[in-house]
């Protein structure tokens, strides 16, 4: 049963912990660890949740508390590539969501980088879906505030 889940759910619950960390053996480490948790704790894991929603919960904390423990900000050098404009406008979205605030922050990564429900969002950050579809939404406002608020890139 837990080597199912973790098939099931592990390339998901990295991807959440790279887009918190930009690195990939950090993600790794940070992955690794929300299913170590998660297998210490699963005998007293009690099946009134989604699964899915509980280890999101774990990766959470392992970011947070990585965050806590670590700074500053890690991000890996940007690949070069041809298309390097496309590139660079990836990184400037994914640094300007990691400058909004800790609780908006996690509602969009949750719902644009991993394509969660609202009542999803809302039960992995232990809060309404109707609060969790007001923080992307105002995350979403403040990020159109920062694009247009001197964001330009080179050239323009």
């Amino acid at each position: 049963m837990l080597e199912k889940i973790i098939r099931k759910y592990y390339d998901e619950i990295f991807r959440y912990c790279y887009h918190h960390v930009e690195s990939s053996a950090l993600a790794e480490d940070l992955c690794q660890d929300t299913f170590v948790s998660f297998i210490e704790h699963y005998g007293r894991y009690r099946q009134e949740g989604r699964t899915r929603n509980y280890l999101y919960t774990i990766a959470k904390n392992k970011c947070r508390d990585y965050y806590r423990k670590q700074r500053p900000f890690i991000m890996e050098k940007v690949p070069e590539q041809e298309a390097g404009t496309c590139m660079e406008e990836e990184v400037v979205v994914k640094h300007m969501v990691m400058c909004l605030p800790e609780e908006l922050r996690e509602a969009i990564v949750l719902r644009y980088f991993q394509g969660l429900k609202y009542t999803d969002i809302g039960a992995i950050l232990k809060i309404s879906s109707s609060l969790a579809k007001y923080r992307v939404k105002k995350g979403l406002e403040l990020l159109a505030e920062m694009e247009g608020g001197g964001h330009e890139t080179k050239g323009h």
